[in-house]
């Protein structure tokens, strides 16, 4: 047996005294987090299998179907670690940049993203239950959650998306989570829909964008403030309030599927800057062209800033199931 095997025998034995846990919310977050610490290894379909038959899991492409227009229906689930919704992203081809290719469109196959950025409440749970602090490699601690007072998160910012966190600081709360930062172009097929429209609601460019998304203002507000934002599939906020840490793909390859983990390495040289990619035009914009789910800009992986947050993705194709 490799080392793999071993593990993955633990995991079935922790999953085991799990699926006894008489709290149904409790249950599905622990069954959730060791089907996700099993899946790099050689034998992980054993644990999916085993989380299946216990009812731990669904799959989600059961649970979409065609509808009367030959769209698959988006499906939504909740993840029981941090609670937050998932909406589940049909596999197949979509439109990537601001031209029209000739060239064969890129397909993915189906994944999930949360239908909204995450919020100040879900990271200070987050840090409750991990007392995460930023690895001491990483420069300007100082500006960790800088928005925050001295006794913590504002109540007024509970339901605002949390702010002045890294690139690594989002893949601790995803790696937490059970869940892993999206690509770049998943997070742009989950934004402009199969028809590739230009903005959630669809081509036309509005005469003032203030009255559909929150833009041109000096702060975050409330996710899901802006219904106009939500997207064919149903994630919101897709354009407006903050940019949205996404990861960087191998030669800008849109069908590129990311590790269901995300990768915490240490950086070679953390004075060195390394870049990820951010989408999503931030509440302090108004250009137009910033408006657009092909929009895209590079930010180093270190900063902190007011304008940026993130939304987790899940790349197993199941779902919790609390019950």
């Amino acid at each position: 047996m490799s080392r793999d095997d071993y593990e993955s025998a633990g995991v079935l034995a922790a999953m085991e005294e799990a699926r006894h846990e008489p709290d149904a919310m409790l249950r599905a977050a622990r069954m959730w987090r060791l089907l996700n610490q099993a899946t790099p290894n050689t034998d992980a379909g054993v644990v999916r299998d085993f989380a299946l038959e216990y009812g731990a899991i669904a799959d989600l492409d059961i649970a979409s179907h065609t509808g009367p227009l030959g769209r698959q229906r988006n499906s939504s689930w909740v993840n029981p670690v941090d609670g937050s919704e998932m909406i589940w992203i049909p596999g197949g081809p979509f439109i990537v940049g601001s031209r029209p290719s000739k060239t064969e469109p890129p397909s993915l196959p189906g994944f999930s993203l949360a239908r909204h950025p995450v919020t100040n409440s879900r990271f200070r749970r987050f840090l409750r239950e991990t007392d995460y602090d930023p690895p001491e490699w990483h420069i300007r601690e100082d500006l960790f959650l800088n928005h925050w007072e001295e006794a913590g998160m504002p109540p007024d910012l509970a339901n605002h998306p949390v702010t002045w966190v890294s690139y690594y600081d989002a893949l601790a709360y995803c790696a937490w989570a059970g869940l892993t930062l999206p690509t770049e172009w998943q997070w742009e097929k989950a934004a402009r829909g199969p028809d590739g429209w230009a903005y959630p609601w669809g081509n036309d460019r509005p005469d003032d964008f203030t009255q559909l998304a929150h833009v041109e203002i000096d702060a975050t507000c409330p996710v899901g403030s802006y219904p106009r934002t939500r997207s064919h599939y149903g994630c919101q906020d897709m354009v407006g309030n903050v940019s949205e840490w996404c990861q960087k793909t191998p030669d800008h390859r849109p069908d590129h599927v990311p590790a269901v983990l995300p990768d915490l390495t240490r950086p070679d040289d953390p004075d060195q800057p390394e870049y990820a990619i951010l989408r999503g035009a931030c509440y302090l914009r108004m250009a137009a062209r910033c408006m657009t789910g092909s929009h895209r800009r590079n930010l180093s992986k270190m900063r902190r800033n007011a304008w940026v947050g993130f939304r987790p993705a899940c790349m197993l194709p199941y779902r919790a199931v609390v019950g």
